[in-house]
Parts: structure tokens; sequence; C-alpha cells
């Protein structure tokens, strides 16, 4: 047990084994068992950098590529095994029952998750989390959260969670912190590769996935392609419509990628369609949720999308020291809400260009991006362009000691046209984020870090906009303004083969947090909020069994006047723990067992929206989860898992303004999964 490549805190992935011997990456170490960090600093940089991208040992979120025990972040980093591992079918899953993110479907819609961390709660967590998929942001410009749903899972190789940091080096939405998701565009592949999954579930829910690919050689010019489809689909649990239909979910996603490869330089180029019909449940009554959370209702919503997007990236190697990459990405969306004649159209267009040197004791990353994205409905186009300029930067002290930090300069502007009324607005913000960092190894397997970060959220447009729903006319709304927050964290890590152990303790001082007023119906700003959280987790491998236990405690106060509030949505207690084992038994053709239940608990909080604290605490949420896989290491894997094994009722409270909030059921039921996977 001792040998397993485990390198992480968090129980998603303590559980890991390598399923796919054939894939892995022997050459990557982890820096406590390199000679020095230096050793490290130039095995992830210089001499197996394409490889340490995708490593699940290694973080990406900052100028030069480092490994957790040596990174001045907060980061969590999840690998393909840990997904396919977990059983989910989709990243709302994943995130829901295997990491400490709050997650939730958006008011039943489980295309686009809320997803929360670091005391923002479920009602703007979503809005200053920054979601990158290779490369490209999924954050969009209205109140919409990412779009998740149009992530297939099983195409994804590394997931990084940075917590309150990224907003230097990926700016707006990233005040909480930045989710980093890779997929697989290496050319470091064997000539011809791929993968079928085969999933089923509870409510003849069905997942198929396929990928194949190859990587050709031409006298020195390599020639990557690749094909990767899923399918998703779910009958539903219960009538949600007055037509009788039920929750469910379709879903078909498509990406294609051709790639290039000569000497220094490298082009990927990848299209992704994703078309999706959704039928989400609607709300209930408090009373009668408590009664039976599976009851009928009708106040259900149907979602139609078609997303279309196109993405390049460009690479060039100048010599040892400079490398220069580009990233373009052509996005268009149209999203129908047939239920109330909401049929938006999104175009958006996004530019990076990072030129990044490389030297014997610092490592320098200069940026500028582009971002200029629309949403037009009948008669009028909105939009927010984000042009922006950053430099951030890790200087190596000595083998113990290194600084990092950043400076970025964004100029932000929102525009409105309406055909209808002849009008025309136009505003711009022009917030700047800023950080220090410093992490210090005490030995080769312990290390203290603290940070500092100063970052903004701007408003996306349907706050920054204020309608009259009379004239149909949108003006400025002058109660809200730019949010601004300054991030103090402090924390102790210890990383080692059996024993993993890390603390944290943060603060966030905040002026003008953004929030919907339930009463007034009006986006507008706190006068002054903080947060305050520590952060713990301990895995212990006892070689029998391993298990792993992580307590989140975030307390949260916003001010508006003279009174004083707690974050809605928001719990204070999150408790994630998990025990397993692995063994091996000859009697089935797949010798490898492993076995594994996970709990995670959130605390009461306010429901959603209910800014002022008026309508008191809601229940809290427990959910139980049941794994257990066999494989052969090598191409085979099934596996069967069971959420929310104990049958407990769950929901999302929300503050819809009464004397009462409504509920939406999530995770109310037993549910039931297992699947197939073949690699090659």
């Amino acid at each position: 047990m001792n040998n397993l490549p485990i390198y992480l805190l968090f129980p998603s992935f303590i559980f890991s084994t390598q399923l796919f011997a054939g894939e892995e990456k022997k050459e990557l170490k982890p820096s406590y068992k390199l000679p020095s960090s230096k050793q490290a600093f130039k095995s992830y940089n210089i001499d197996l950098q394409d490889k340490a991208v995708l490593s699940p040992i290694t973080v990406t979120a900052s100028p030069s590529v480092t490994d957790e025990l040596l990174s001045p972040k907060s980061v969590t980093i999840y690998s393909r095994n840990d997904i396919v591992r977990s059983g989910a079918n989709s990243l709302l899953d994943f995130f829901k029952y295997n990491t400490e993110i709050q997650t939730d479907p958006s008011f039943g819609n489980v295309l686009n998750p809320k997803i929360s961390m670091r005391g923002f709660g479920n009602g703007n967590g979503y809005q200053n989390i920054n979601v990158i998929v290779d490369g490209v942001t999924l954050n969009q410009i209205d109140l919409v959260p990412q779009q998740l749903g149009s992530v297939p899972i099983h195409s994804i190789e590394k997931i990084e969670v940075v917590k309150s940091d990224g907003s230097v080096v990926y700016g707006d939405n990233s005040a909480a912190g930045t989710i980093i998701i890779r997929t697989n565009n290496s050319f470091d592949r064997n000539p011809v590769y791929g993968s079928v999954r085969s999933s089923f579930g509870t409510y003849d829910t069905t997942l198929t996935h396929v990928n194949l690919g190859s990587v050709t050689d031409f006298k020195g010019l390599k020639v990557l392609a690749d094909g990767k489809f899923s399918y998703l689909n779910s009958d539903g649990k219960k009538t949600v419509l007055s037509d009788g239909s039920k929750d469910s979910t379709e879903n078909v996603n498509g990406k294609a990628t051709l790639g290039l490869q000569k000497d220094n330089l490298e082009v990927i180029t990848s299209f992704i369609k994703d078309d999706a019909n959704v039928i989400y449940t609607g709300n209930m009554t408090l009373d009668a949720f408590n009664q039976n959370p599976n009851a009928n209702v009708t106040t259900g919503q149907r979602n139609i999308v078609h997303k279309e997007d196109w993405s390049t990236l460009l690479k060039y190697k100048i010599n040892d020291n400079f490398n220069l990459a580009y990233t373009y990405a052509n996005k268009t969306k149209d999203s129908k809400f047939p239920d109330f004649a909401f049929t938006p159209h999104y175009e958006g267009e996004d530019h990076r260009l990072t030129l990044q040197t490389l030297q014997d004791d610092f490592v320098v990353l200069a940026g500028f991006e582009h971002n200029d994205n629309s949403r037009a409905t009948t008669g009028e186009v909105t939009a927010k362009e984000n042009v922006a300029g950053f430099i951030s930067g890790d200087y190596f002290v000595n083998d113990r000691l290194s600084l990092n930090a950043g400076f970025r300069q964004a100029f932000i502007q929102f525009r409105h046209d309406n055909s209808g009324t002849n009008t025309h607005l136009s505003k711009s913000v022009n917030p700047n984020s800023y950080n220090f960092a410093a992490n210090y190894s005490l030995n080769n397997t312990d290390a203290v870090f603290a940070n500092y970060v100063h970052s903004f959220q701007s408003p996306d447009i349907d706050r920054f906009f204020f309608t009259n729903f009379i004239t149909n006319i949108k003006t400025f709304n002058f109660a809200i303004n730019p949010m601004q927050i300054d991030t103090y964290s402090i924390g102790y890590k210890h990383l080692a083969d059996d024993l993993k152990v890390k603390a944290e303790f943060y603060y966030s001082d905040l002026n003008n947090e953004i929030f919907f007023n339930s009463n007034t119906f009006i986006n507008t700003n706190f006068d002054k909020s903080e947060k305050y959280g520590v952060e713990l987790s301990l895995f212990k491998d006892f070689s029998w069994l391993h298990g792993s236990i992580n307590y989140l405690y975030t307390a949260t106060r916003a001010t508006l006047g003279a009174q004083h509030f707690e974050i809605s949505g928001q719990p204070k207690h999150i408790v994630l723990t998990t025990l397993g084992k692995e063994f091996s038994s000859t009697l089935l053709p797949l010798p490898y067992h492993s076995v594994s239940i996970t709990h995670k608990y959130q605390s009461e909080s306010y429901p959603q929206d209910d800014f002022d604290n008026s309508l008191g605490r809601q229940q809290n949420y427990n959910a139980t989860t049941f794994n257990y896989q066999l494989s052969d290491h090598k191409h085979w894997s099934v596996d069967f898992s069971v959420q929310n094994l104990f049958d407990v009722a769950n929901g999302q409270f929300v503050d819809f303004g009464s004397s009462q909030p409504v509920v939406y059921p999530t995770n109310y039921q037993r549910t039931f999964q297992g699947s197939v996977n073949y690699r090659f």
C-alpha cells in the first residue's frame, strides 16, 4: 500500500490506484522524493513539461508548474482515476458527492448547477468561481451558471481546485477561486488509443462514452486526431410539468480534435458540439417537501440548449528559456425556455496570449486577454467586453523558500442596444487585482505557506442593467458596484506516502459584495462583509485500511446600514469523510478490488437569497455514497455505486419573498449506478 501513487489530501483521490499500468507516468515524482526543490522545478518545467501538465501530482495555477508541497496556493487535484473510481456520470455528481465544494442544480436545472466555496453561498458562489476547460472559461456574462453539464466527465484527465486565487492569472470571476479542467490533448500517447464506457442507473439512466484517437509521426511531423462522443439519458423520477412530463435529461456531446507538432511548434484545434434537452423539477412548499419530496409538481421548466465551440491552442518554444502560447475560442449557444418564451442567443470570442520565461531562479508569465461576449434576445443585444493585461512571477530564493507575486489590470465595458426603443447604453469599470505569496519548506515532507490576494468581481449584465417590466426599457442599475475583496491565508502541509495533513486559515475582507434583495427584487451591494474559515484535512494509510476526513468551518458577516447578517445558502460546517480498502482476489477475472464509503455533511443554513436571515435556518444536508470497483489494472474496470445510501431527503431552499422558503428537491432518494469501462 505504501507504494500507491497518492499525493493528494482529499478523499476522492486517496483511493486511486493505477488502473492502467501502461500509462503510469513513472518519470514524474513528487518533490519530497526528489533531491531538491530545484530538481523538482527542472523536472516539471523543462524535462517533462508536457507530462507534468496532466500529472495528478502537479499544480499549474502559477507561472511555473509545481507540486502541492512547493506551491504557495491552496490546491486540490483530482485525476482521471479519481473520476473513474467515483462512479459519477456527471461533473455535478462528482462535485456533489466527492468534494467539499457546495453543489446543487440551479433551481432544479442539472445542466447549469450552482457551485460555491469560501463563503459566498449557493446564491452567488458560482459567479465567484472561474471554471476553465482547456484554457477556455465556462463562465457566462449573465445570471446563468456555468454549463458543467456540457463537459463529459469521462473526457477529463485532471481537475485542479484553487481556492481564493486565480484572479491575477485568470481574471474576473475568480474571487472564491478557480477550477481548472484539462482533457488530454497530449502528443505523448500510443499510435492508436481509445476507450469505451457504458453506464446504467436508476430511472433508466444510461451513459455511453466513446473515445478513439491516434498519433502518427511523418518524418518528424506528429499528427494528433482525436474524437469523443458522449450520450447521457435519464427518464426522470417524477412528474414536474402539467403535460405529465418527468424531470428527464438528454445530452449529446461530441468533440473532434486535430493537432500538429513539428519541432518547437504545436497547434491544436478542437470543435465541440453539445445538444441538451432538460426538464427539471419545480419548487414545492416547505410543508409539501417535508410530507413527501417525491410528490408530483407542475412548476418545473424545460431548457433546450444547442452549443458549438471552436478553440485553437498554439504553443511555440522560442528557446530553452522562452515559451509563447496563444488560445482562441469562438463560442455560440442557443438556449430556449419554451414555458416562458425566453430564447437568448449567445456569441463570444476569447483571446489569450502569454509569454513565459524560465530562468534558474525565477519564472515570469506575462499575458494579454480580450474577451467579448454578447447575449441577444428579441430586439436587443447586451454585451460585456473585458480587456486585461497581467504579469505573475515565481522567485526561488533558495531550496527552501519560494515567492510568488502578480498584478492584473482590467478594462471592462458593458453595452446595451435596443432596436425597438433606439437606445444605446455603455459604461466602463477598470478594476485590478494583485497577490503576494510565500512557501517555505521545513524539510522534505513539510512546508508552511502564506498568501495575500486582492481581487474583484464585476457585475453580470443582468445585475448591471435594470429592466422596467412595465415599459421593458433597460437603464443602468445605479444600486450596484463591482466587488473588491482582500483575502489573507496561512497554512501548513505534510505530504508523505502514508500520511497527508493540511491545515489552513483564511480571512476575507469585502467591499460591495453583490447580492439579490428578495424584498425589493433589486440586485445591489452589501456595505461591508467578511468571511473567515478553517480548513483541515487528514489522510492516513494503515496498510489494511485507509481513510480521510476533511472539515471546513466558514463564518460570514455582512453589513447593510446598521444591520448585520450571515450570507444565505452558506453552511458553517462541512464534513467529508471516507473509508476504503484495496485488495486482490483470483476468484474473478478482474482480480483487483476497491471498496469505499464516503459521507458528506453540510450544516443548517439560511435559504438562498434570504439576505436578511428572516426565514431562519433550514435543514442540514447528508449524503452517503458507496462504491465498489474491480479492474485488471490494464484495460478493464467495472464499478457499482449507490448514492444517498440511507435515502435522506435533501433539498435546495430558496427565499422567493414569502413567509416560508420554497424547496427544490435534490438528492432526495437512493439511486444506483453501474458501469463497464474498456481502455486501450
